[in-house]
């Protein structure tokens, strides 16, 4: 019950300071979604529905009701200067509300793993070897470590390259199977020395003062659920989200951005505040901008979701390769001047709207929903009885779902590929061992 009295303690919190009731009732259809998805989670621990939900109600539910006044959308530090239609809103809602709508016939809950599943996982030696080489290229990736222990402001976006992307990736999976043999290990004395290391080489890749929060998330996560096990009570879940919201992120909002030189505004964060009003959420301002964009503009016909699944192909090689969603709408909101940059959230249904409109909408949730149901069922993933493949899709949620979704999506792909090519050798070494067991008790 703590799921469900926590969104409903939220949402009443929020209610009252609602600007109208045309908000009420465009909330409230997400809101009731949210509450069934909820509901059928019966687990005491965290799962990964616990993530998805309570992301989709903080994004599509609460935020819409602290930033919706009158005629635009926007905090009271936003610089919005739109006025929209109340179609607009509506269709807005609608992508959102389509595009999840299938989620609902997904099981987000899954019993642990057994111990035959997984029970083994790679010798320390290989995974700290691993972990060396991948934060030796990292750092070379980025330019050095001068240019990696800059604040982001500092950093010349220029020389990003997204394999530095899978070197992460290998640091950060490899850092958490570390962290799942210190949590099986009998003799934690001995497994705390790399323990210790991998997480002062993970600190110098990616630290409060270099690194976008969600990407902190997506990375240090995986890491944190590993040492409990990947067994977390769902109490403790909904407690550190709040804390997360209020407190962790506008920190972070201000670290990532400013560095060190970022430490003296931290007095001036009101948890009060921003519990009513939750800084850099604009998932749904993104949304109701899309629906005014497009109605200036043609459907994409795939351009979006091309751009989404060829992330990959460097635009040295392609030029003319499409751009996200996410950026048509942000250089036109930035060139208006009404954001400080281009780089803003984009829900990934919003893509799939520019290109084919409600219908695509529609399709392609179901389409995710499955995508995201065969991976949940998935067997692999799963070293020393911990699946390490439901913490990082957990982990990677909140920036998959806030978007936009073609320049997050590196990352997860590559962390899931390191998790797969390296379960491969673990599941050789159980699968004997199952098969044994399996005759014993016939």
């Amino acid at each position: 019950m703590i799921r469900l009295w926590t969104v409903t303690a939220l949402y009443l919190a929020n209610l009252p300071f609602a600007d109208s009731l045309f908000v009420v009732l465009l909330t409230l259809p997400m809101f009731l979604m949210v509450l069934v998805g909820l509901h059928r989670i019966q687990s005491r621990r965290f799962q990964i529905g616990d993530v998805f939900w309570f992301c989709l109600f903080v994004y599509f539910v609460i935020s819409p009701l602290q930033r919706m006044h009158g005629d635009r959308i926007g905090g009271a530090t936003a610089i919005t200067a739109y006025a929209y239609e109340p179609h607009e809103f509506i269709a807005a809602m609608l992508i959102v509300v389509l595009f999840c709508l299938p989620f609902l016939f997904v099981q987000m809950e899954r019993d642990e793993p057994a111990a035959e599943a997984g029970g083994s996982t790679l010798p320390t030696p290989v995974l700290l070897a691993l972990n060396g080489l991948a934060f030796a290229f990292f750092v070379a990736s980025e330019g050095g470590l001068e240019r990696l222990l800059s604040s982001r402001l500092e950093q010349d976006p220029a020389q990003a390259f997204i394999g530095s992307l899978f070197f992460l990736g290998l640091q950060s999976v490899t850092a958490c199977l570390v962290a799942v043999r210190f949590h099986v290990s009998r003799s934690r004395l001995m497994s705390l020395a790399p323990l210790l290391l991998v997480i002062a080489l993970l600190a110098v890749s990616r630290n409060p003062f270099n690194a976008p929060r969600f990407m902190l998330l997506a990375v240090w996560g995986p890491v944190m659920l590993a040492l409990c096990g990947g067994r977390v009570s769902a109490a403790w879940f909904y407690v550190a989200g709040l804390l997360a919201l209020t407190i962790l992120f506008p920190v972070l909002n201000i670290t990532t951005r400013l560095g060190l030189d970022g430490v003296g505004g931290l007095s001036e964060i009101s948890v009060i505040g921003n519990f009513f009003d939750i800084p850099s959420v604009d998932v749904f301002d993104m949304a109701v901008h899309a629906v005014r964009f497009m109605s200036a503009h043609d459907q994409m016909w795939g351009e979006k979701l091309t751009a989404i699944l060829l992330f990959f192909v460097p635009r040295a090689v392609w030029p003319g390769k499409p751009v996200v969603g996410g950026l048509d709408v942000g250089n036109e909101l930035f060139a208006a001047g009404m954001y400080g940059t281009p780089n803003l959230s984009f829900f990934v249904g919003c893509d799939l709207y520019m290109d084919f409109g409600f219908a695509g909408v529609a399709l392609g949730g179901m389409v995710a929903a499955m995508l995201l149901r065969s991976v949940l069922m998935a067997e692999w993933g799963v070293f020393g009885g911990v699946s390490v493949l439901r913490i990082l899709i957990a982990s990677s949620l909140p920036i998959l779902l806030r978007g936009p979704v073609g320049a997050v999506l590196p990352l997860f792909v590559f962390q899931v590929a390191v998790a797969l090519a390296l379960s491969r050798p673990v599941r050789d070494q159980a699968y004997p061992a199952r098969l044994y067991q399996e005759r014993l008790r016939r």
